[in-house]
């Protein structure tokens, strides 16, 4: 009991897991595969209104902070066996939180054109919208 504790405490620290309970976007590049994604940040639309958390966790206090345990758990598991898609690609979990996200500031602009859409009720915003979080270079 006490090895795993040990490895996973040491592990916390050396990865300045702290950090990713803030809501500091720097938080995003400790790890360096996330650089592109900070920086295409700093270049889009939401720079100024909108930091990752604010996109990439949502709900009560309880419900972001288990959206960053499991996503912390599964970043490290791919960073560090290096199963992972690059770019990095947003996938199911993520994508329906990114969401959420966007329909919790923008629903009232896009309630009457997007949801009643027939067409469109399963399509994600990022689908059409693709750099507004992330500008691509």
């Amino acid at each position: 009991m006490g090895a795993p504790v040990g490895t996973g405490l040491a592990t916390f620290i050396f990865a300045d897991g702290h950090s990713y309970l803030s809501s500091n976007p720097k938080a995003c590049v400790n790890c360096h595969i996330m650089q592109s994604q900070f920086d295409s940040w700093q270049a889009s639309s939401h720079k100024t209104i909108a930091a990752c958390n604010d996109c990439h966790s949502n709900g009560n206090i309880i419900e972001k902070y288990s959206q960053k345990a499991v996503n912390g758990f599964l970043h490290s598991f791919a960073f560090t066996t290096g199963y992972f898609h690059e770019p990095i690609r947003i996938k199911g979990f993520n994508k329906n939180i990114t969401q959420r996200s966007c329909l919790s500031c923008h629903e009232s602009f896009v309630g009457s054109t997007h949801l009643a859409n027939e067409g469109l009720k399963n399509r994600f915003c990022t689908d059409c919208h693709k750099e507004v979080g992330h500008r691509k270079w």
